[in-house]
């Protein structure tokens, strides 16, 4: 039991920090530790709050307004 409660609590780690890439990271925590390895998986897959900016297609999190790789201004992002 103790090596299943282990488990799922590094399972929760990982996610955590795939997560915080994406903005996500309390979210993927709790994911990882009820799901496991699926739940890191998810986290995996998951888009988060980011998307692309439209001049010069770089991942950025949804709430800029300026991009940080090409510095323009962003009015709606892909």
């Amino acid at each position: 039991m103790e090596i299943l409660v282990l488990v799922l609590v590094i399972c929760g780690i990982i996610a955590s920090s795939l997560g915080s890439r994406k903005g996500i990271a309390t979210s993927s925590f709790f994911l990882g530790l009820i799901l496991g390895p699926l739940g890191i998986f998810l986290v995996y897959l998951s888009k988060g709050k980011t998307g692309k900016c439209p001049y010069c297609n770089k991942l950025i999190f949804q709430s800029l307004k300026i991009c940080p790789h090409c510095e323009k201004e962003i009015t709606s992002i892909k």
